[in-house]
């Protein structure tokens, strides 16, 4: 790809010399498929170069793409996505991300990034504005657009996400008020995120299973561990007891050293989508729920799509 730059003036001569500046642009990796896919429309087959931007779009095939330095995705067959260096921008169907820190995956207005090296998520687009999210291996982060954490999803666990309306509560969270640095902090049993809450008699409330509607409170600062500071409209006890807080963070492998075998996934027989009958949260004005029977569009697989979970 070569680019032409603006007229230079040579002052040693009364006029002006175009002059075109002749710089290829860099590729950020290659992409591979056993059978024909499109780069931006055209079609390809085996391999092909990768460049700032590149849209990928598969047919019946899924195509593995490696981005120089380190990074490995895999772009489901029937998909499509625009790969950059530090990102890939999910427009139609699936895609698997094997963890590179810096790197993440953009679908809908949501940003999924693994929390350390190692770790695979598949990330899918389903019906209605849906985005759904499964920890095949590792912990992964999920943020808004504008950065604010709405999930964090540990190994074997899967959530569908979807836009709520705008006049809705940003929050509406189910979890275990706990105290922690004079304050208050709930942990949604859902989504996995700590927020710091503020409200009135909350002591009485403290070793207890709650439910609450909350809206943010901008440009206050939260406690340790928590996301942001939300003041609470409505709180309601849901049981006497919290349950065991959930096991510690396996520490990535070291750089070099193989990472564990990611868990088998059952197979599921068809492609359902719609969040479960489970509890569901709303973390800064993001509907979220487990995947329910809806996974199988990200858990699971046709023979020929392949994988890069090993």
């Amino acid at each position: 790809m070569y680019r032409c730059g603006r007229f230079a003036v040579v002052l040693l001569f009364p006029f002006l010399a175009p002059t075109c500046q002749l710089s290829a642009a860099s590729p950020i990796g290659v992409a591979m498929a056993r059978g024909t896919f499109l780069i931006d429309g055209s079609p390809v087959s085996g391999n092909a170069t990768l460049f700032e931007g590149s849209m990928v779009e598969t047919g019946s095939f899924s195509s593995e793409l490696q981005i120089h330095g380190g990074q490995r995705l895999l772009i489901a067959a029937e998909s499509r996505g625009k790969v950059y260096r530090d990102r890939l921008v999910l427009e139609k169907g699936v895609s698997e991300l094997a963890g590179v820190s810096g790197f993440r995956v953009d679908a809908g207005t949501l940003r999924i990034a693994p929390e350390a090296v190692s770790s695979v998520a598949r990330v899918a687009l389903v019906a209605d504005h849906g985005v759904q999210v499964a920890s095949i291996r590792g912990n992964f982060r999920v943020k808004t657009a504008a950065g604010r954490a709405v999930a964090l999803l540990g190994p074997g666990s899967a959530l569908e996400f979807r836009p709520q309306a705008a006049q809705e509560p940003e929050f509406t969270m189910t979890g275990c008020l706990e105290r922690r640095e004079g304050g208050y902090v709930v942990r949604d049993l859902t989504a996995g995120v700590i927020e710091e809450v503020r409200g009135e008699r909350l002591d009485r409330y403290v070793g207890s299973v709650v439910e609450i509607t909350a809206s943010e409170m901008p440009n206050v600062k939260p406690v340790t561990g928590a996301e942001e500071v939300i003041r609470i409209l409505r709180i309601r006890r849901v049981s006497g007891g919290c349950p065991a807080p959930p096991a510690a963070v396996k520490p990535a492998a070291p750089a070099g050293q193989a990472a564990p075998p990611a868990a088998t996934t059952p197979p599921v027989a068809t492609q359902k989508t719609g969040m479960s009958g489970a509890a569901k949260a709303v973390i800064a004005g993001v509907v979220i729920g487990g995947a329910g029977a809806g996974a199988a569009v990200v858990l699971t697989q046709k023979k020929d799509e392949g994988t890069i979970s090993r």
